[in-house]
């Protein structure tokens, strides 16, 4: 086997995963928000429902951290880092919003230059 045949072979499966992965977290159900205790319930992909609380795993790599009205805030690892997920329940909608967190590319300090004219 060739080294090229074995990158493209660990490529395909390192992106099937992640994408495995983003696919669970859209399978699951948020059911119910209870600020108040810091708990929500979910059904998961199995189908069972489930209390969860700060510091529970709800999928593989994704951890809740925070339970806040209408939201529940979730990190995820990834091979870039860590991202944060929040997902808002409002009433019988959920939304899921995923932000990464990349380094701001700043731009590069320029300072003006005074130059003495040289003559020939």
């Amino acid at each position: 086997m060739n080294r090229t045949s074995l990158v493209s072979i660990l490529f395909t499966a390192t992106l099937l995963a992640t994408t495995a992965f983003a696919a669970q977290l859209d399978k699951i159900q948020f059911i119910k928000i209870s600020p108040q205790d810091s708990k929500a319930v979910i059904r998961g992909t199995d189908g069972k429902m489930q209390v969860i609380k700060p510091g529970d795993t709800v999928v593989e790599n994704v951890t809740v951290k925070e339970i806040i009205p209408g939201r529940i805030i979730l990190e995820e690892k990834t091979e870039k880092g860590l991202e944060t997920i929040i997902v808002r329940v409002d009433g019988v909608k959920t939304r899921i919003e995923r932000l990464s967190r990349q380094p701001e590319k700043t731009p590069l300090m320029m300072a003006p230059v005074s130059a003495i004219p040289v003559s020939k």
